[in-house]
This record gives C-alpha cells, sequence and structure tokens, in this order.
C-alpha cells in the first residue's frame, strides 16, 4: 500500500535558521618586553677565568680575543609557560692588534638566539671560550641632576 499524497496545506516551511553570530573576541597576543642591555658570562678555558659582562644592544663589547654584539635582548611575555631572556647575538674571534703588525680580520664564532634558561640549547662552540647569557635587562636610568 502506497502512502497518500500530503498536500501543499500540510507541509510547513521550513523555518529559517537563526543566524548564529558568534562574537570572537581576538586578542592580540601579548608582545614580549625589549630590553637593552644583556648580561653576559664568559669563562676561558684554559685559565679559568670567568667574566660576568653588561652588552648594550647594538654596541661590540670585546673580552680577549671575542667580541661580542647583541643585537636583540627580550623576556618572556606573561603568557608564555617558561620566564626566559633570549637575546640574539654575533660572536667574531679576532685576536687585539699587536704593535707593528696588520690587524688580523675578525672570524664569525657565532650568531644566533642564546636563552637564559638553556645555555647548552645553541652554545658558542670555541675551542678556549664559551659564553652564555644571563639576562636581559634596562639600561640604568642616568643619574639625576642634584638640586
Amino acid at each position: 500500500m502506497a502512502a497518500p499524497p500530503i498536500s501543499e496545506k500540510e507541509v510547513a516551511p521550513a523555518p529559517a535558521p537563526k543566524a548564529q553570530v558568534e562574537e570572537k573576541v581576538v586578542e592580540a597576543p601579548v608582545r614580549r618586553l625589549r630590553y637593552d642591555v644583556a648580561v653576559l658570562q664568559a669563562l676561558d678555558k684554559v685559565t679559568a677565568e670567568s667574566f660576568r659582562f653588561v652588552a648594550a644592544v647594538g654596541r661590540p663589547v670585546r673580552y680577549k680575543s671575542l667580541i661580542f654584539t647583541v643585537k636583540a635582548c627580550e623576556r618572556s611575555a606573561p603568557d608564555e609557560a617558561i620566564d626566559d631572556s633570549i637575546a640574539y647575538l654575533t660572536v667574531d674571534s679576532q685576536p687585539r692588534p699587536e704593535p707593528g703588525k696588520p690587524t688580523l680580520p675578525a672570524r664569525q664564532a657565532y650568531k644566533g638566539w642564546m636563552y637564559a634558561s638553556s645555555p647548552g640549547l645553541h652554545p658558542l662552540e670555541h675551542p678556549v671560550y664559551d659564553a652564555w647569557l644571563i639576562t636581559c635587562r634596562a639600561a640604568a636610568p642616568p643619574n639625576a641632576p642634584a638640586r
């Protein structure tokens, strides 16, 4: 037996779908804070001399025959899982010039990001020296004039 035909009066139009407007709040990612000074530490593996020093971003600093140039220094954003300092730097190896002899050209010993929490992640590979990032910080404010 066949089903009886359905008349148009029995068929109701399908309800129009309600516009489902989901308001997504897009939050801008929290940016890492940039600092103008990196605190680095170097070790002379021959003499076991360790030296902690400050390197301003963009200004080369010499430690024995190494020249450190920090290009950027950042601290983790508050929404990141690990509180860390990260610095992008280049390290050139160039012996000090001797009087009466030509200055030898610098050779790049390291270029890349260093992480304070993981000094072995991207280490400086040099036969005599080790170096690693301690932290990033702001430069000390200039002394206020005395009144």
